[in-house]
């Protein structure tokens, strides 16, 4: 029997690597991560980073277009309101959005990719090329707390 002590500047060879495959395989097996986890991680995160306003999903439908599918739904916090409709192509998804302020800086945060727009006079404003999957909402105004909303599936 060795008794070779190993230091932390040793390289991981390949009997290593398969071990701690094996190893991690066993582990998701008897204990995997609970569906959703990460995701609520993250956006707990998010709002204690943020000192954000929570916003409710108060409305939404689901209808098709043109052979795309479209996806309506609203938001709302406080004095501030978001209504969001996606419209999903074969590779991608666009989100055409209005907000109750004007000028308001709007981040669409999705899986591995956050697009930021600012809303015209109108308060309208439109993402293009984001990918499937989940994604939340983030609205910044001058002098207010940023709205954070609950993710969605787009």
């Amino acid at each position: 029997m060795s008794t070779e002590q190993f230091g932390a500047d040793q390289q991981i060879d390949a009997i290593d690597q398969l071990l701690l495959r094996d190893l991690a395989g066993i582990h998701d097996l008897l204990d995997p991560v609970p569906p959703g986890l990460a995701e609520r991680i993250d956006f707990a995160i998010a709002v204690a980073e943020l000192e954000a306003d929570l916003a409710e999903l108060t409305m939404g439908e689901l209808a098709g277009v043109r052979s795309e599918e479209t996806d309506s739904v609203t938001f709302t916090s406080g004095s501030l309101s978001l209504m969001v409709t996606t419209v999903a192509g074969a590779r991608h998804v666009r989100v055409d959005g209005w907000v109750t302020s004007p000028g308001a800086e709007v981040d669409v945060v999705g899986e591995g990719v956050t697009r930021t727009t600012v809303a015209d006079d109108g308060g309208r404003f439109s993402v293009d090329g984001l990918p499937r999957g989940k994604a939340h909402f983030v609205v910044r105004r001058e002098g207010y707390r940023p709205v954070i909303t609950p993710s969605v599936e787009i």
